[in-house]
């Protein structure tokens, strides 16, 4: 890891559109059935979905979650090739 550190900010789900209020790099937020994470990562031009359930991961494609709504930790590490791969701990990126 090189230690870079985004603060991760949760956003309203929006109802017009499927990834909220999400702005930024960091921004995030869950849908309605707490069955996917939406979040723009570092090197995205825009938000994508995570597939995730509480406790360990399960399988492939579907990350782990600690249940936390405002300072999530995903399992495993996320990795987008050749654009950005970390951890997504305590309501943070890390690198």
């Amino acid at each position: 890891m090189n230690g870079e550190i985004i603060n991760c900010r949760r956003v309203q789900f929006g109802t017009n559109s499927s990834n909220g209020e999400i702005e930024r790099v960091g921004d995030f937020c869950f849908d309605d059935l707490w069955a996917h994470i939406y979040v723009w990562l570092p090197g995205m031009v825009g938000p994508d979905a995570i597939r995730i359930q509480r406790g360990a991961e399960g399988g492939p494609h579907v990350w782990g979650w600690n249940g936390s709504e405002d300072r999530p930790t995903l399992s495993p590490s996320i990795n987008v090739v050749g654009r950005w791969h970390g951890y997504m701990k305590d309501g943070q990126f890390v690198t």
